[in-house]
This record gives C-alpha cells, sequence and structure tokens, in this order.
C-alpha cells in the first residue's frame, strides 16, 4: 500500500498576522473572545486555544458566532482576516474580471463578430444607468450578482463590436459598469481582492473609449486598494496619474486631490496633505455647476467637506473637523445613506477626542442603525475604528451598547 495522501491546509496567514500584530498568544485570543462575548451578551462560547491555532492554521473555519466576534475583537472586516469566501456569481469572473464567460459559454467568447445598433448601445447604457441610481437605495448584497452579470455582457459586446464609433461608446459603457461593480466590491462589501480586477478591465475599457475624466476615476478609485495595505507611495502614483489626464476637469481633478489629501494623512505628512486638501477645495470652487459627469455622482462640496473631516480627524485637528463634519452631514442628499452613516461615525470618532464618550456612542449607535438597512462595509469599518478609540472605555455602559449594535451588522 502506497503512502496516505497528505492533508493538505491552507493556513490563515491574516488571522495569523493580526494576532501577532497584537502580540498576543493564543490564550489572549481565547480571553478577549470570551470577555467580549460576555460583555455584548452573546451565548456562552466554548472556544480554546487548539480552536483558534486550527483557525490560523486552516484546518477548520471559524463558525457563527466566532466570525462575527473576531471582526469585532481585531476590528476588521472578514476578508482582511481571511474569514470570506466567494460564492455564487463569483465563478463568473476571472481573476481576471469581464473576459471570462459565464460556466457552459465555451470557455471564450464567439470568434465572429457581434452586430449591434445604436438602440442596443443606448439600452445598455440606460441598464447601467439604472444601476447605478438603485446603488444608493439597493443592498449590494441584493445587487452585485445582476451588475457583474451586466458587466460582462457589456465587455463581451464591446470585445466582439467592429464598428469604431459603436465600439468606443460599448467600451465606455463597460467601463462605467466595471467601476461600479469595482465600488461594490470594495466600499460596499469589504472585498479589496474582488474589487481590484473590476478596476483593471475599467481602465482597459475607458482606455479604449479615450475617456480620459473616466480613467482618472478608475485610477481614483483604484487608489484605495493600495493605501488601504498601506501601500501610501503606489497610491500616490496613482493620484498623480489622475490628476494628469484632467488638467481642464475641476470636478474630477479636485476629487483626486482631495484623494491625495487622505492618503497623505494616513502617511502622516500633514502638511502635504493640508496643501493638498486647499488645492481640491480651491479647484472645485472653479467647478461649474452640474458639470460633472452623470456617472460620477458620489463627488460634490459635501462630500469633500466629508474628506476634509476625516483629514482633520487624522491629523488630530478635533475642533476644524467638527465643523466640517457639520457641514458635510447637514449638506448630504436624503438618499446618501452610506455616506451619512460614515459621518456620523466620523463625528462620534471627534467626540471621542474631546472626551464625549456617551455622545460619541449614540452617533455610532445612529450610524450603525443605518447600517443595519444598507449594509455598507466601508461604514461599519468606520464603527469599528471608533470602538477601537473607545478602548480605554471598554466597560462604559455606552459602549457596551455601541459593541452589542456593532456585534449585529459586523
Amino acid at each position: 500500500m502506497g503512502a496516505p495522501a497528505a492533508t493538505r491546509w491552507q493556513p490563515n496567514e491574516r488571522l495569523l498576522a493580526q494576532r501577532l500584530r497584537r502580540g498576543w498568544s493564543l490564550e489572549d485570543v481565547v480571553r478577549e473572545l470570551v470577555d467580549l462575548a460576555i460583555r455584548v451578551g452573546e451565548r456562552p462560547l466554548g472556544v480554546n486555544a487548539t480552536m483558534v491555532y486550527n483557525w490560523e492554521k486552516g484546518r477548520h473555519r471559524p463558525r457563527s458566532p466566532y466570525p462575527r466576534l473576531l471582526c469585532l475583537l481585531y476590528e476588521c472586516s472578514a476578508e482582511e482576516l481571511g474569514l470570506y469566501q466567494s460564492a455564487g456569481m463569483s465563478n463568473l469572473r476571472r481573476p481576471g474580471g469581464l473576459v471570462v464567460p459565464p460556466p457552459g459559454f465555451g470557455g471564450r467568447w464567439p470568434e465572429r463578430p457581434v452586430r449591434i445598433s445604436e438602440t442596443t448601445v443606448h439600452n445598455l447604457e440606460s441598464v447601467t444607468a439604472a444601476y447605478r441610481r438603485m446603488y444608493h437605495t439597493v443592498a449590494a448584497h441584493d445587487l452585485i450578482d445582476d451588475v457583474a452579470q451586466h458587466a460582462q455582457t457589456t465587455a463581451g459586446f464591446w470585445r466582439r463590436t467592429a464598428d469604431p464609433e459603436l465600439r468606443r461608446s460599448l467600451a465606455a459603457a463597460a467601463s462605467e459598469i466595471a467601476m461600479l461593480a469595482g465600488r461594490m466590491s470594495f466600499f460596499d462589501l469589504g472585498r479589496p481582492s474582488q474589487a481590484e480586477p473590476y478596476y483593471q478591465d475599467a481602465l482597459e475599457a475607458a482606455q479604449e473609449a479615450q475617456d480620459r475624466p473616466l480613467q482618472a476615476v478608475v485610477l481614483g478609485n483604484k487608489s484605495f486598494l493600495p493605501r488601504s495595505r498601506g501601500d501610501f507611495a503606489t497610491a500616490l502614483q496613482l493620484l498623480d496619474e489622475a490628476k494628469r489626464l484632467v488638467p481642464d476637469d475641476p470636478v474630477v481633478r479636485s476629487w483626486a486631490m482631495a484623494l491625495e489629501a487622505m492618503t497623505q494623512a494616513w502617511a502622516q505628512e500633514p502638511a502635504e496633505s493640508l496643501v493638498a486638501l486647499q488645492a481640491a477645495e480651491a479647484v472645485l470652487a472653479d467647478a461649474t455647476p452640474g458639470a460633472a459627469p452623470a456617472w460620477f455622482d458620489y463627488y460634490d462640496r459635501s462630500r469633500l467637506a466629508g474628506f476634509m473631516g476625516q483629514v482633520h480627524i487624522r491629523l488630530g485637528q478635533s475642533e476644524t473637523a467638527h465643523a466640517v463634519l457639520e457641514e458635510a452631514v447637514g449638506a448630504l442628499n436624503p438618499d446618501a445613506a452610506k455616506q451619512r452613516a460614515c459621518y456620523l461615525a466620523d463625528q462620534a470618532a471627534v467626540c471621542v477626542d474631546e472626551g464625549e464618550v456617551d455622545q460619541a456612542c449614540q452617533l455610532g449607535i445612529q450610524a450603525l442603525q443605518l447600517l443595519g438597512e444598507i449594509e455598507y462595509e466601508t461604514g461599519v469599518q468606520r464603527v469599528r475604528d471608533l470602538r477601537a478609540k473607545l478602548r480605554p472605555w471598554r466597560n462604559h455602559p455606552a459602549v457596551a451598547d455601541l459593541t452589542e449594535q456593532l456585534l449585529l451588522v459586523s
């Protein structure tokens, strides 16, 4: 008889890294999880050091309620902890995005060119616009599969169309819907690994469409990926390229400058951050109302004020952050629930800096009430960051209430 086949485990290096970053032992993780569960009223846990070891080694995956507790404990998303497993429509995407057909399609796009009319192009654009509008009011979990399928369909027409003018229009439509899929993957679902190929395809399509503002916005969205990994140099390179593409577009250029300000603040470069922030404000002041493309519906003066609030929080300028966040919340469109939740969490962070623990928790819970309806991972992460700031008051009743509410939406 031959030797038995070796069992193949895939170690969860992300989960291990979070423990080691804190200098915790396996027993420390057990103690923290049990303590956290008690404080949020979770049912008694039977967790032990062997279970945590097996999670990190990939021998077993954590089962409920452990994934939510681990996200709360480490203040990370499920993907950041290696706990997310793609499902559903994810088998329709490469890692490579739009050009891989769905199962049963034959493994590649047909060689024959496709003949379409301007009406077909218009219909595809109309569907894309409908998804863009629904993004603001429909949870991404309920929309992402349809958006992914539409992205594939549009890309198929684009790549198989011979007519140069129609091909350019289809490339622009393919870029827009791919970018929406990328934004939903990154901001709403907390899945950077899925967002990256979408952004790559969106950039390729925007380049073929010869649409410089579209290229710039794809690059700006793509900059969030390296920034989230702490690779600030790469993020800034992408933003520099974005700015060069739109010297005469004040709205897109201002947005890229605002992202630059945030990146510099995260990189602990306060002087460069404030310079970029001032430039973003000055450039946007020169913009004509309604000048932004219809697909670029997530930047205006209220969003700039939100960026400013984040920068000033990061730079420890709580008084200025308080003022600009008040402006940001007041100017938001009523449908912008995702952004409102983020701004409430940012306001709560300012309250912590000012020693207002009860008010911070109240604002955080308001944010979570919105997030319970819209499922926006970026907002949930903001509240996780808020809870991290509240760690010195972990036994305060208001902090316990916030923690319990956070567990429900994590």
